[in-house]
């Protein structure tokens, strides 16, 4: 069943994807400051971590902000405000699997400056992330 909400616009999709971004620099300094006070607790020294453990806590920690809120919500805080949702193509909400693809094509995407988000307008509103995920963003 192919959602039958209005399509939703590019201008849209990159406000609410901004809103997200910053609300993941108050997640990335948690993180960060909860892995800084373990390793402090542990070796009774400050310093900088590991930087393969570090980039590992930014991106697992990324995908887990993205995956808890697209699995039991629907939507993240920027595509509430904006009035967004994520579907699966069924109807339904999001699997854990879908949620993988989607943000492993989602680096990519971001990897190119953003450029196959303009795959939107050739492919009835739907982005590289949309098609390998099996998943569409509508209106809410």
């Amino acid at each position: 069943m192919e959602p039958t909400n209005k399509k939703v616009s590019l201008l849209r999709i990159v406000a609410a994807t901004t809103y997200d971004s910053l609300l993941l620099l108050g997640v990335w300094f948690l993180v960060g400051s909860l892995a800084l006070g373990i390793k402090f607790l542990y070796t009774g020294e400050v310093s900088s971590l590991n930087p393969v453990a570090g980039m590992s806590l930014v991106i697992l920690s990324t995908w887990l902000y993205f995956a808890l809120f697209w699995i039991y919500g629907g939507k993240t805080l920027g595509m509430s405000s904006w009035k967004l949702r994520i579907i699966s193509q069924d109807g339904n909400q999001i699997t854990i699997i879908q949620t993988i693809i989607r943000f492993l094509s989602n680096i990519f995407t971001i990897s190119l400056a953003g450029i196959p988000l303009f795959l939107r307008r050739l492919n009835n509103n739907r982005s590289l992330s949309d098609l390998l995920s099996k998943t569409s963003i509508i209106s809410d």
